[in-house]
C-alpha cells in the first residue's frame, strides 16, 4: 500500500488575516484525501477522546471551558477512527494519518469550530 501524502502545517493556510483564513492550494488539492501530519495530540475538551487537537508544538493540557480559544491558528482537529483505542500521549510528537477535510466546521463534542479536521485518523508515536 503506497505511503499517504505529508502534509506539513506550513501547507494549511497561505495567509491568516483578520479578515479571515486563505487555505493553501496544496491543502485545497488534497481534500477528501488520506494524507500524514506530524505534531503533538491534546484533546479538545477536557476528558474527551472523541475529538483531539493536533498542534505543530506541544500544548498546554488541562485547559477549561473546552472551546477553541487558546488553539493556534494553525491547530487540526483530529476525528478518531472508531476502533482507535484513542491513547496517546500529549508533548510527544506523534504522526497522524486520515482523511483531509476543510472549511468551517462546529464539533459540538468539542465546544469548538474548526477550519481543517483529519477524519477516520490513526496515530503512532514518531
Amino acid at each position: 500500500m503506497p505511503q499517504s501524502p505529508f502534509l506539513d502545517f506550513d501547507e494549511l493556510y497561505a495567509r491568516i488575516g483578520v479578515l479571515g483564513h486563505e487555505f493553501h492550494e496544496r491543502l485545497k488539492a488534497l481534500d477528501g484525501t488520506t494524507v500524514t501530519m506530524r505534531g503533538y495530540l491534546a484533546p479538545a475538551a477536557p476528558g474527551s477522546r472523541e475529538v483531539l487537537v493536533l498542534t505543530r508544538a506541544p500544548a498546554a493540557t488541562g485547559r477549561e471551558g473546552g472551546t477553541d480559544q487558546g488553539w493556534p491558528e494553525d491547530a487540526v482537529f483530529v476525528l478518531p477512527a472508531a476502533e482507535e483505542a484513542g491513547d496517546f500521549a500529549p508533548g510527544r510528537l506523534t504522526e497522524v494519518e486520515g482523511v483531509l477535510e476543510h472549511g468551517p466546521l462546529r464539533l459540538d463534542a468539542a465546544g469548538a469550530s474548526s477550519l481543517v479536521r483529519l477524519r477516520g485518523a490513526r496515530w503512532a508515536p514518531s
